[in-house]
């Protein structure tokens, strides 16, 4: 078989035109190169954002959750969306570190043997982790959700996606009096100090337990209070409903009411009537309720009446001193 070779004069021809085919090719890989080159550099300038696992995913117009922002430019806008703790590589991390809530409370006051919450609210926690610690003996109450502690009485309170940590004191003792801690586990430490007073408070109806009183005669019913932070308030009951304006006046009932460290309250009914027999108590703040009964009775007094204190209506005699005095007229 015969292989045709081009003519002489075409030779030169088709030599040149490929030369001209591979120098085309050239250039456009190295143009492919460059174009590369600008597409990595740019996608390294921006923002590379991770939508697997925002809290709040809303676009075009519409307000972005609260880790959002938005950056401005003269040639663009652009919208960073961050979940909770996670700040984007663009900006400083000190910008995202935990910081505590301003508006907590740094001193509490409960009464003895009542259930105790001291709240801790921390802003950006991310990964952190919150603990608990006494400070008179740096003894690490809880970890987490976690008590850290052979005493049961002390727990951690958290709801998922919330802020605040809560310490629960169960059956508080005067013993628990003292400063808490609220740590984060991170360098350099950060903690909130919060004051935990535990008060004492003594009430009671000098009168009581039980005042047997005639209809017709006034009523004094003196209650007592020892709180050495002050008594806020204090309310009458009759039969467990609160005794307001309306009720005193419509039954002729006054209260007058000294405030202090030692509060008196004195509850005063002009004239006692059949109705207003029952169980009275008064109900300090920070204390519980002190109770007596009173027994407004027309006719002849009760035995049991014996027993009454301070009645304006009877005057109770007990019988070892008639006993004594008939023994003495024999003798004289």
């Amino acid at each position: 078989m015969t292989t045709v070779q081009p003519a002489p004069q075409y030779r030169e021809e088709l030599k040149v035109e490929k030369m001209k085919i591979s120098r085309r090719n050239t250039v456009r890989m190295l143009l492919f190169f460059l174009y590369t080159i600008l597409m990595v550099k740019k996608a390294n300038a921006a923002p590379v954002t991770d939508y697997s696992n925002y809290t709040t995913e809303e676009f075009e117009g519409v307000s972005l959750s609260l880790s959002g922002r938005t950056e401005r430019s003269q040639d663009e806008e652009k919208i960073f969306v961050e979940s909770r703790g996670q700040p984007n590589n663009k900006f400083d991390e000190q910008h995202y570190r935990p910081y505590f809530d301003d508006n907590m409370e740094t001193n509490v006051t409960y009464q003895l043997s009542k259930t105790a919450y001291l709240h801790c609210s921390i802003r950006q926690l991310g990964d952190k982790t919150v603990s608990w610690v006494r400070q008179r003996d740096l003894h690490i109450l809880t970890v987490g959700k976690y008590t850290y502690t052979s005493d049961q009485r002390f727990t951690s309170i958290h709801v998922d996606n919330s802020d605040d940590w809560t310490l629960q004191i169960r059956d508080t003792r005067k013993s628990d009096d003292g400063i808490y801690e609220c740590q984060v586990s991170m360098e350099p430490k950060m903690s909130y100090s919060i004051q935990l007073n535990i008060i004492v408070v003594e009430s009671y109806i000098s009168e009581g337990p039980i005042l047997y009183i005639k209809s017709g005669s006034p009523v004094n019913l003196t209650c007592h209070v020892k709180d050495q932070v002050g008594t806020v308030f204090l309310f009458w009951y009759h039969n467990g409903r609160v005794l307001d304006e309306g009720e005193k006046k419509q039954r002729g009932i006054e209260v007058f009411t000294e405030f202090g460290s030692s509060t008196v309250s004195r509850l005063y009914i002009a004239k006692a009537r059949e109705t207003d027999s029952g169980n009275y108590s008064c109900q300090p703040s920070y204390s519980e309720p002190a109770n007596i009964t009173l027994q407004v009775l027309n006719g002849e007094k009760p035995a049991a009446m014996q027993h009454g204190r301070n009645s304006a209506g009877f005057v109770a005699v007990h019988p070892l001193a008639i006993i004594s005095l008939l023994s003495f007229a024999f003798l004289m």
